[in-house]
């Protein structure tokens, strides 16, 4: 296996496993958020972490502190981006067809299906390259 093949599939297995931590964590928010109607708040009356109870309208949220249930859909947004990227590096690497793209990209939206995804698809691109590296 070439080096470029070996490092995008280990930049691919850890942004998979990044990405899907923080949707995990954007699922636990949106818990809080819609099903117990808290939001996870950082700084002033909060103190360092705490929830605060979700107000009518957006006027009602604290004005000093972060807002860390926004922060954490920004995160997982810019995470996703990267995922994308590792995905795609795979997917050219390897020659996969456009259905297995769309399938690894599935990955990072719907929750906890990225750890399964890169753990099959790992081992068949791990295998497809080293195929194609010995036949070289």
């Amino acid at each position: 296996m070439n080096p470029n093949a070996k490092s995008a599939l280990s930049f691919y297995k850890a942004s998979s496993f990044i990405t899907g931590i923080f949707l995990l964590l954007v699922v636990a928010e949106m818990v809080l958020k819609y099903a117990f109607g808290h939001t996870i708040w950082s700084g002033g009356d909060a103190g360092f972490i705490g929830l605060v109870p979700n107000p009518v309208d957006d006027t009602g949220f604290p004005t000093d502190g972060v807002d860390v249930s926004k922060l954490l859909l920004q995160i997982h947004g810019m995470l996703y981006v990267v995922y994308l990227f590792a995905d795609f590096r795979i997917w050219r690497l390897a020659n996969l067809k456009f259905k297995d793209f769309v399938l690894i990209a599935m990955g990072g939206i719907v929750p906890l299906t990225s750890f399964f995804i890169e753990r099959s698809y790992s081992k068949k691109v791990s295998l497809i390259l080293t195929e194609a590296g010995a036949s070289k």
